[in-house]
């Protein structure tokens, strides 16, 4: 209703014609930019009871860890992701990637290119583990999102690829590896995709300076336009 009555001030004061189609299709946007607001909000207010109650403790293996750094006003995103095996290896990735317009398009993003690298590495049996919850539950329970559209697509092509395929929840804290590197990726304020082929060394518990001090090999993933490289 707003819109509507937005059009007729512009048509009666400023003489501007906005046809029905378009005033609808700027509603849809922005409700839907509302909706993801909303969800972002709730997120950052979650209590740290509400993530206890959601900790994955047996997630099969292999398993891949992913978290995200998003800053509203940085263009960039950075990404990090963890695999884990049975034998107690483990394989890194960091990604940067372009600004997205809130932190579940960052967190969609970044989950694709982590499917994406596990799949170049190789694996299409694989249990994906993210901190958050909303992106797990919009994959499992299928939700509509019209703003996600693009990457609601994106995965159902890249999934198809995968012989098994689950996402699950982890809270933030055993999440700290991939977030390290998340946030290590968004400092180098570039577009870029990595793979860490050694373990990292930690410290106290927590890993040393971002890549100064790991002793890392690592390949380049270059994907083609579908984000697949074979």
């Amino acid at each position: 209703m707003w819109f509507t009555w937005k059009a007729r001030n512009d048509k009666v004061f400023n003489g501007k014609t906005i046809e029905p189609p378009e005033t609808v299709l700027h509603a849809t946007q922005e409700a839907e930019g509302w909706k993801v607001a909303q969800v972002v909000t709730s997120m950052s207010h979650a209590s740290p009871l509400q993530d206890q109650e959601h900790v994955v403790s047996d997630s099969p293996f292999p398993r891949c860890q992913v978290d995200v750094s998003w800053v509203k006003n940085s263009n960039f995103v950075g990404g990090g992701c963890v695999f884990d095996f049975e034998l107690g290896t483990h394989i890194y990735g960091s990604f940067g990637i372009e600004h997205v317009i809130s932190p579940l398009h960052a967190e969609f993003s970044v989950l694709l290119c982590a499917m994406r690298c596990s799949l170049q590495l190789g694996f299409k049996n694989m249990s994906f583990v993210s901190d958050c919850l909303q992106l797990v539950k919009l994959i499992n329970e299928e939700e509509e999102w019209p703003i996600l559209t693009s990457e609601w697509n994106d995965f159902e092509h890249t999934r198809a690829f995968f012989s098994t395929f689950s996402i699950s929840f982890i809270a933030r804290k055993p999440n700290v590896r991939a977030d390290l590197l998340a946030k290590g990726a968004r400092a180098q304020n570039s577009i870029f995709s990595h793979i860490y082929s050694k373990s990292t060394k930690y410290y106290g518990g927590q890993a040393c300076k971002w890549c100064e001090e790991f002793s890392f090999s690592y390949v380049i993933c270059r994907f083609n336009t579908f984000g697949l490289a074979f």
